[in-house]
Formats: C-alpha cells, structure tokens, sequence
C-alpha cells in the first residue's frame, strides 16, 4: 500500500511539477519586468536594467518555445542582478 502511494505521489509531482515551473516563470517574469520599467524606484542602474532586459528577453523566448526550465534560469540570473524578489 505504501509502495503504491510513493508510485502516486511521484506520478502527480511530474505532472504538476511543470505546470508550477510555468506559473513561477511567468509570475517572476512580471517582476522582472516590473524592476525595470521602474528603474528609479527599484534603485537599478541603466546598464544592469540593460542586461537584465536581455535576459529578459531571452526567457520570454524560452517560455514561448516551451522550455520553462531554461526560462526560470534566465529570468532568475535577471532577478539576481537587480536583487528582485
């Protein structure tokens, strides 16, 4: 029985799992894009804003393409640089 719920939970977490990674990159993406159409107020300067806006970009492009992993990785090396939570 307990074998039996291990095999559930595990079927259910890889079908959730990518639907979260999809929410959590287009939720971090807001923020993202938030931070830089707010430089002043986010205290980000214009070169970090330019490269975060790349990275931005780019994961945009990834999350088009289906690629949610390569997405959250993007988009989290942009949330690093301008220190966004």
């Amino acid at each position: 029985m307990r074998r039996t719920r291990e095999v559930f939970l595990a079927a259910a977490f890889a079908l959730l799992a990518p639907a979260s990674a999809l929410a959590d990159c287009a939720a971090d993406i807001s923020k993202v894009e938030y931070a830089i159409d707010h430089v002043n107020r986010s205290g980000i300067d214009t070169v970090t804003a330019e490269k975060m806006r790349a990275l931005l970009e780019d994961a945009n492009k990834e999350r088009k393409a289906g690629n949610e992993a390569r997405c959250q990785e993007l988009i989290n090396q942009a949330k690093y640089m301008g220190n966004v939570e």
